[in-house]
């Protein structure tokens, strides 16, 4: 689990990274930054996984357990002060975890997180 400080907060968020981003696309993930006003702010992460993706919801907690312990991971070598929200595709179902990992990683390369 993402510690508190670098998990995104209500849907306010949500709809400012959504709409005032430009989007980045993996084969697993579409991802969406945005620059906050302090540098020097840890990141903040959103995942979202719609039930599109799986109707159970077991295998769209076990997405977002990978996907939030991936990030997690490599928090340290994140820049700070952005705002990401994380959309995950239907190719992500039945991946093991070193297949979402290696595509996670870079996306974030990608998106100048890393």
């Amino acid at each position: 689990m993402l510690p508190k400080e670098n998990r995104l907060k209500g849907s306010q968020s949500f709809k400012k990274i959504a709409q005032g981003s430009r989007p980045f696309h993996s084969s697993y993930f579409i991802l969406k930054k945005l620059s906050a006003n302090d540098r020097d702010l840890p990141s903040q992460f959103g995942l979202v996984v719609s039930a599109k993706v799986s109707k159970k919801s077991t295998v769209r907690n076990q997405l977002k357990r990978r996907i939030s312990e991936i990030i997690r991971f490599n928090l340290k070598r994140i820049k700070n002060g952005f705002g990401v929200m994380l959309l995950v595709k239907n190719q992500a179902v039945g991946k093991n975890y070193q297949e979402i990992k290696d595509d996670l990683e870079s996306l974030l390369k990608n998106a100048r997180l890393l």
